[in-house]
């Protein structure tokens, strides 16, 4: 299986691996995306990034070779705007699941995300990978239109609590066909 290279580019982009040293800010900036608990109901860990790096964030019977979490910089100013974290080879040996994205909300809307999702399908195409599969959650209304405006138009689920209410939650799965 072929993984995600520790360094890569777009045109106004540069993912790499995340640095043990990066760990602290990376995890200020994954705070920043506390207003996700409303649509996810889960409880902010103020240690995720730190697990991330040490155990992985795996699915079931998942191995941490197979894992990465990366950041996001602006080419311009080498400033750390982005959070990445993905699984190769699930749900299926050529799936690769996109686990979490995350753009600084104090640049979105200036098309970075779209410039990544645009690099991350060229480069995971040339890996050889026939699908991307994320999960949004479905009260989450500007991250399904990004997904599908991005491709992501093929459902393979809905997965959560069955009946709608303030208080529960559930996660529709996009899948990229590559």
């Amino acid at each position: 299986m072929k993984i995600i290279l520790d360094k890569w580019n777009s045109q106004r982009l540069m993912m790499s691996n995340l640095k043990e040293e990066e760990i602290s800010l990376v995890q200020d900036l994954y705070e920043t995306s506390r207003y996700m608990n409303q649509w996810d109901g889960q409880e902010y860990n103020p240690e995720h990034i730190r697990n991330c790096f040490v155990e992985g964030h795996l699915p079931p019977n998942g191995k941490v070779e197979n894992y990465r979490i990366q950041t996001i910089r602006n080419n311009k100013d080498q400033r750390i705007i982005g959070i990445l974290s993905v699984y190769h080879g699930y749900p299926a040996i050529e799936s690769i699941h996109l686990e979490f994205l995350y753009i600084d909300r104090s640049i979105q809307k200036q098309g970075f995300g779209q410039e990544f999702i645009n690099q991350f399908i060229e480069l995971t195409t040339e890996l050889g990978y026939k699908e991307i599969r994320i999960n949004v959650s479905i009260k989450n209304w500007p991250a399904i239109k990004f997904w599908i405006k991005s491709g992501f138009n093929n459902v393979s689920g809905i997965y959560g609590d069955s009946e709608y209410s303030e208080h529960t939650y559930a996660n529709l799965e996009l899948i990229k066909i590559l």
